[in-house]
């Protein structure tokens, strides 16, 4: 798609790259929030970096006031006119809608002049404020917006929130092709700004609150997510391709990665990834899991992934050990001795080679008291450190003390959320050694492997 940068850090990003070329992107927000701080940076910084010149159009501030705001984030509006890439027009509503219309106006010849390809209203709150009935004022929006179009013009509408309204409300929210919202809000007894994507029709876009700061250079939006620091060059995979994607190529060895499934969703299609990567790969493999129920289950999918065999082969050989929730027996309670005991011999058997470790850490909570229980899971993380370790821990939020489930979190290198909301299950990367961190993806079980699909578009 023709995208056109807006050059404010973060926000193209939550675009996927800017807007689309022609588009006209409402922006809302009560006074204050900074509208036309973002509308002069988006002028500026076509003109300035892509070579787009723009026109500002004004209908509450003199131009003035427009040279002296922007000269405070280092622009030279000024310059830029006298340059031919720039205009600056202050008019009022009335004026504006009698001349947009025109196939030779004022406006019209402005763009033609300097070959305009960007503009900002500032704002079309003021049509509504010139005393039109509802249905006048829809008609003076769709005329401008249309206008502009025809134009060619990339524009950014300025729209003011009064106090407790809500967005929604006026025709100008249907006609944009788009929707930014900003607002402040008290985070720990300090006003923070935030910007959110709520609409751009015909093209993705990340639609999540983001902080941002206005500051010596203009906005800078900082998207509660992150890409990975780095790729790795040798890393495990999950069994899930696409989480392996997010993670920045899987979890690397030496790594302790947490995955939180709630109740509503079988941890089990996760379990069988891992353990089908480690049999395909030929690394040694140690299952630490739950009930025979859940033994039942996992051998069930183990087999519609077609490891039944690979499995059996590596039970025979020792390269892959299963310690359930009661031992090898499947005893009421489990040994913490024989546990650690059984995870020494088979760490002992894999030395010099690659070793994946997969727990339940909600059945080894439940079974072992809170000492034993942070004391096995410390042993791992060691472990790993020490050898060329992978461990992937599987608990549910709901059954793990908060004491026990926030040393859990802090102890693991990675952390990955999943959870139902409603009708739908959610995925999100919130920690890894690359420092990833995701937007929420919805997933979607699947009959076949991997058994869950992650929807990123």
């Amino acid at each position: 798609m023709d995208r056109v940068k807006t050059g404010i850090e973060g926000l193209d990003e939550l675009l996927f790259g800017g807007l689309l070329r022609g588009d006209a992107m409402l922006v809302a927000g009560a006074p204050g929030t900074g509208k036309t701080s973002l509308g002069m940076q988006f002028i500026h910084s076509g003109i300035t970096r892509y070579q787009e010149p723009g026109i500002f159009i004004t209908f509450e501030e003199f131009p003035e006031r427009i040279y002296r705001d922007a000269t405070s984030f280092g622009w030279d509006f000024r310059a830029l006119e006298d340059q031919g890439k720039l205009k600056v027009l202050f008019t009022s509503p009335e004026v504006l809608q009698q001349d947009i219309v025109r196939d030779h106006g004022l406006v019209n010849e402005m763009i033609a002049e300097i070959r305009a390809m960007r503009v900002v209203v500032d704002s079309v709150s003021n049509l509504h404020n010139a005393g039109q009935d509802p249905r006048q004022f829809r008609d003076a929006v769709y005329s401008l917006v249309n206008a502009l179009k025809r134009e060619s013009l990339t524009a950014m509408l300025l729209r003011e929130l009064r106090e407790h309204e809500d967005i929604g409300s006026g025709p100008e929210e249907f006609l944009a092709d788009g929707l930014i919202m900003l607002n402040r809000s008290y985070v720990a007894d300090r006003h923070m700004r935030f910007i959110e994507v709520v609409k751009s029709r015909g093209s993705p876009h990340i639609a999540i609150p983001s902080l941002f700061t206005i500051g010596q250079g203009g906005i800078r939006v900082l998207p509660p997510f992150q890409e990975p620091f780095y790729r790795f060059e040798e890393a495990v995979s999950t069994g899930i391709p696409q989480l392996d994607d997010l993670l920045g190529g899987g979890i690397p060895y030496g790594g302790v990665y947490l995955m939180e499934v709630d109740a509503d969703t079988h941890q089990d299609i996760f379990d069988v990834g891992f353990a089908k990567e480690a049999l395909e790969a030929g690394d040694s493999f140690i299952r630490v899991a739950g009930d025979s129920r859940q033994r039942s289950r996992w051998r069930a999918l183990m087999k519609e992934a077609g490891q039944e065999q690979s499995l059996q082969k590596g039970l025979d050989s020792g390269r892959v050990t299963l310690l359930w929730a009661g031992g090898r027996d499947d005893a009421e309670q489990a040994s913490p001795q024989a546990l650690g005991e059984e995870i020494n011999r088979a760490c002992a058997q894999a030395a010099g080679g690659n070793l994946r470790i997969q727990a339940d850490l909600s059945r080894l909570f439940a079974l072992l008291p809170p000492e034993q229980a942070n004391a096995a899971f410390s042993s791992l993380t060691v472990l790993c450190q020490d050898t060329k370790t992978v461990v992937l821990g599987v608990v549910s939020p709901r059954t793990v003390p908060p004491q026990q489930l926030a040393k859990l979190r802090t102890a693991a290198d990675g952390l990955v959320r999943v959870w139902t909301e409603g009708s739908y299950s959610y995925l999100q990367v919130l920690k890894t050694v690359n420092s990833a961190r995701t937007p929420a993806y919805a997933t979607i079980q699947t009959p076949r492997p991997p058994f869950i699909e992650i929807v990123r578009r």
